[in-house]
């Protein structure tokens, strides 16, 4: 592990280097800009997976994991929640190589997938939902059919279509927030974590157990989920606003209760969740480029890429495959934190293990 440490460290060395031209800038606009030898020199391409024949595979297994950013080691995967010179958050990373799929003539469902299986694909609209969203309110609603709908598209029918014209009258300030659309704006501090899902394996001719990153999730309130949630919480509260006006009292405890239980779907509505899954190898390059914080030493800054590949956070695994169908391990450890601490545990025993017996004679 030391041995590995130290040639990950001499490779990030050789390849990155923390606030380009901070030492020789004439103007503050030099920092962090690449002078013509530093980007003809520049390595910013990974160093590539290695082939794996599936003969050479003697023992393996995937598991899923879950990273929490509230912890100080994974802090580099969150900070800065707001673009700082030549470092962003990871968010930002991923949403901006989602978003630049159509420019850059890349098919993001090739590598966006709404589940961990990539079964699902994901399309470029509902993609931006995750991240802007706005819903029309009543007035709004019918303002838009009255007075700027002549070609009456039907949002049933065509809801792209739909969604594009409400689009083009937000940003020619046709319609006015509050009394016209709700909105919401995913951001980078928004984010509550990630969900990573890898390949651990033991490999016979190099006699050495290895781990291969697969998917990467970000996991947080997608701004759909939050404007369903907060019309649905404004519905709710104004129908038992009118139905304390019409009986002319207060709401009885049996009526608190129906207000409280239609609240708390919408407040469950708007939980933090997986956004989408990301192919991993789809997305290395673009992780290469974007350096992170390095607090041994800022001068050499380690990237999205190289951080992620050296296990350099903290996870706890919160499923494994199974012949149960990769069942969860809060389905079967329910209501008891320190269990499923305790099974995640033994998920890594397991594997470390398999690695330990080999040379256990």
């Amino acid at each position: 592990m030391l041995r590995y440490s130290l040639i990950l460290f001499l490779l990030t060395s050789l390849t990155c280097i923390g606030q380009s031209n901070l030492l020789n800038a004439k103007t503050p606009k030099e920092i962090g800009v690449k002078n013509a030898n530093q980007l003809k020199y520049d390595n910013t391409k990974p160093l590539d997976y290695g082939y794996i024949d599936d003969r050479d595979v003697m023992f393996g297994k995937r598991i899923w994991e879950f990273i929490d950013i509230d912890q100080r080691i994974n802090f580099p995967l969150y900070y800065p929640t707001k673009p700082l010179m030549d470092r962003k958050p990871l968010f930002d990373v991923l949403r901006e190589y989602v978003q630049s799929g159509e420019k850059n003539k890349i098919n993001i469902k090739d590598f966006c997938f709404q589940d961990d299986y990539f079964s699902v694909p994901l399309d470029a609209s509902e993609a931006e939902s995750k991240f802007n969203d706005f819903r029309l309110t009543k007035d709004g609603d019918e303002n838009v059919t009255k007075n700027f709908n002549p070609s009456k598209i039907d949002p049933v029918v065509d809801p792209s279509g739909f969604r594009k014209l409400c689009l083009k009258l937000i940003e020619e300030k046709k319609l006015k927030e509050g009394p016209d659309y709700k909105t919401a704006e995913l951001n980078a501090v928004d984010v509550k974590g990630y969900k990573i899902q890898g390949y651990w394996y033991f490999d016979k001719r190099l006699a050495e157990l290895k781990y291969r990153l697969i998917a990467i999730a970000p996991v947080a309130s997608s701004a759909k989920s939050i404007v369903d949630a907060t019309m649905g919480q404004q519905e709710i509260e104004d129908e038992y606003t009118e139905i304390v006006a019409n009986q002319g009292t207060l709401l009885t405890p049996q009526q608190e209760e129906e207000k409280k239980a239609k609240l708390k779907i919408y407040e469950e509505m708007s939980a933090p969740d997986v956004l989408f899954w990301i192919y991993y190898p789809a997305i290395r390059i673009t992780l290469k480029m974007n350096p992170t914080f390095n607090d041994r030493n800022s001068s050499k800054p380690i990237n999205f890429d190289d951080l992620l590949i050296a296990r350099h956070f903290n996870a706890v695994v919160y499923k494994e495959e199974n012949v149960q169908g990769d069942r969860l391990i809060e389905k079967y450890k329910p209501n008891n934190a320190m269990d499923q601490l305790l099974e995640a545990e033994r998920v890594k025993d397991k594997i470390r293990d398999f690695e330990h017996d080999m040379w256990n004679y």
